[in-house]
């Protein structure tokens, strides 16, 4: 998703802040290279590697539902990707390689596309009782020729589905933001 919209962006060609000793150079490689600032991929991959990193410790810690003893050694913790990632990313504007402008809109990209995977893959990072825990997907219907293949148990094999999500709906555990 990030590659695409940044060869998307870089439709408008942004140059970078080395864009006139790229030119220096002659090279229209380097110089075809020197127009794609804007926004920085570095960025939103690293903030999207490391921000699902950090959802994920916010839910398995329970970090949104609940205050406990050494509250703030766990933000801490949950943070610490997050820095990783500033780090990584600042050292690309250190460089001289991007502004300011094109890291911060690859970073908005790259959180905005981890807490959306993170929502795809896990449950609700807000709800205690379903805080990281994996997604449950229907199994798809078995196809009759495995069917006629197991004979009695083909009843088993179409209900499986239906018996994964079982244990939560026996719980009455239900996620809050999702409805499911």
């Amino acid at each position: 998703m990030e590659s695409s919209f940044k060869k998307w962006m870089n439709l408008v060609g942004k140059p970078r802040p080395d864009w006139y000793a790229r030119v220096a150079t002659g090279d229209p490689a380097v110089m075809r290279e020197g127009r794609t600032s804007y926004p920085s991929g570095h960025a939103a991959e690293t903030f999207m590697t490391f921000g699902l990193l950090s959802l994920y410790l916010m839910a398995k810690l329970k970090l949104f539902t609940r205050q406990s003893q050494g509250h703030f050694a766990k933000v801490v913790l949950c943070l610490v990707p997050l820095g990783f990632a500033a780090f990584i990313t600042m050292s690309h504007v250190a460089a001289y390689k991007h502004d300011f402008a094109d890291v911060n809109a690859g970073m908005m990209i790259g959180l905005c596309s981890a807490f959306l995977a993170y929502l795809i893959n896990y449950q609700n990072p807000l709800c205690h009782e379903t805080a990281a825990r994996p997604r449950t997907r229907p199994l798809p219907p078995a196809p009759t020729w495995l069917k006629q293949l197991l004979g009695a148990d083909a009843e088993a094999v179409s209900n499986a589905s239906l018996a994964q999500d079982a244990p939560l709906v026996e719980q009455g555990i239900q996620d809050p933001l999702l409805g499911g």
